[in-house]
């Protein structure tokens, strides 16, 4: 396991940054934050475009390793350090591959075909940027419908009473949780009682409430 040394994380107030600081307060790793935010002309800067040149947030760099996807540097992070006892790891090749699931399940199917649409196409005053992209009625309304439909696929399979796999939270669990916090600001409504009470689960762990508080305030 690597030591600490330096961590750095550059951006904050989105549900992206927001899985980086999650892991890194479940792990109890201490990182430098540069709290610079997306479309403010921050990650335009010729000095961050030399950290990454994608102009977007998050950043995560541990000493000379530079990740700028978020998921990925959720990962590293789970990989390189040491095991909190209160943080699930998959023992067999098979419980990988379920928690690998989730991950990619929740990236695509909620955050790049459901959310991230929203965001880009939605109106100004519905918290969307369609004065940059343009807007897409249909592509919205497409948006919602297929965010209903893949809630309604995974419902049953969120545990009733604990984390995705178990007593514990895991990966799986901060990119699956990531993507349904914001989902009251574009007024998606989850309309699964088992899915919300899942997030209430979540929501009311204090390293969760630690890591939001220290990514969404100034």
């Amino acid at each position: 396991m690597l030591n600490n040394n330096k961590i750095e994380v550059w951006g904050y107030k989105t549900f992206r940054p927001f899985r980086i600081y999650w892991a890194l307060h479940e792990y109890n790793l201490n990182f430098k934050k540069y709290k610079i935010g997306s479309r403010t002309g921050e990650t335009q800067t010729n000095e961050y475009l030399k950290i990454n040149s994608k102009g977007k947030i998050p950043t995560f760099k541990h000493n000379n390793i530079t990740i700028t996807e978020s998921a990925a540097a959720v990962s590293y992070i789970i990989d390189n350090f040491k095991k909190p006892k209160d943080f699930y790891i998959p023992k067999t090749l098979a419980e990988k591959a379920k928690l690998e699931e989730w991950c990619i399940f929740s990236l695509m199917e909620l955050d790049c075909l459901s959310i991230y649409i929203l965001r880009r196409h939605e109106k100004t005053e519905n918290l969307g940027l369609a004065h940059i992209y343009g807007e897409a009625d249909n592509a919205i309304k497409t948006a919602r419908m297929h965010f209903e439909k893949m809630i309604g696929a995974c419902e049953k399979y969120v545990p009733k009473n604990s984390w995705l796999f178990g007593d514990s939270p895991s990966q799986a669990d901060i990119i699956f949780t990531s993507c349904l916090i914001h989902c009251n600001s574009f007024n998606l409504k989850i309309k699964s009682d088992n899915i919300n009470l899942y997030m209430e689960r979540a929501k009311s762990r204090k390293i969760f409430q630690t890591a939001y508080k220290d990514c969404f305030n100034d």
